[in-house]
């Protein structure tokens, strides 16, 4: 099984870098610069560099297009001449409606359409898949989702649902990130060196995520939990309720659904 990967930005870069880990994989990357491709596995060597998209679309069995919605469409018509029904296409790109993507390959082969997030750099991404029911066959659609599963976690969901997915988990991280600097902005305010905040900000972070992930545990339940009786937790989180940051926190999830249905053309 041959894949391969054009636009090896955060990205694309972020898929082949976690699959270049994993064994029985031939991967192949395109970008403008060959640099990026060539630091993805700088000691195994194990994603090979091709020299054009129309080549590594010739080449490739899954072919990841992690290119901008902009360019997807001369990206389509360069890689179109070399599809067959054996090939299946990927697209990466944010609102790129599937319609589009099956109308670029001219029906010659299956596509999927792939939302991730930017901790797919770290192994840890979270990935929506969009199947095309009427070509793709259901080993095919087994593998896929195993393979993004490797990646972090993986869910099928319908086209319709891709908006509420970019919205939620796409920018998610930009959301928590916000929220972390103002914990370290706290913790350098109260003494701490802004290494040692950092570092404490993101262990607490990433502890708190995996207990709510393995705990299955509501999240209102969760907090409950920190908050002792005339405490110093539940003094906190009255503040953050007067400045009514959930709802704020919603209101920046559907503002950026908002952009995402600007952009797609709805």
């Amino acid at each position: 099984m041959i894949i391969g990967c054009i636009g090896c930005g955060n990205m694309g870069g972020g898929v082949l870098k976690g699959l270049a880990k994993q064994e029985g994989l031939e991967l192949l990357g395109h970008d403008h610069t060959r640099a990026k491709v060539e630091a993805l596995d700088p000691v195994g060597h194990r994603v090979a560099w091709a020299e054009t998209p129309r080549a590594l679309a010739e080449a490739a069995d899954i072919i990841i297009l992690a290119v901008k919605p902009n360019q997807m469409d001369a990206m389509l018509e360069e890689i179109r001449p070399v599809l067959n029904e054996r090939k299946i296409v990927l697209s990466l790109a944010a609102a790129y409606a599937q319609e589009k993507l099956s109308a670029g390959v001219q029906g010659k082969c299956p596509v999927v359409r792939v939302m991730l997030n930017l901790p797919v750099v770290v192994g840890k991404g979270v990935f929506a898949l969009c199947f095309d029911d009427e070509r793709l066959t259901e080993p095919n659609k087994t593998f896929l989702k195993e393979l993004f599963q490797r990646l972090g976690m993986a869910v099928v969901l319908p086209e319709r649902l891709f908006p509420a997915f970019t919205s939620l988990v796409g920018c998610g991280p930009a959301f928590v990130f916000l929220f972390m600097e103002g914990l370290l902005n706290a913790g350098i305010t109260m003494g701490l060196k802004a290494s040692e905040s950092r570092e404490l900000v993101a262990a607490m972070v990433e502890g708190s995520a995996r207990l709510a992930l393995e705990s299955g545990e509501s999240f209102a339940d969760l907090r409950v939990k920190v908050c002792s009786p005339a405490g110093t937790t539940i003094r906190g989180v009255n503040h953050l309720e007067r400045c009514a940051v959930p709802g704020h926190v919603t209101d920046a999830v559907l503002e950026a659904l908002k952009r995402d249905r600007e952009m797609a053309g709805n």
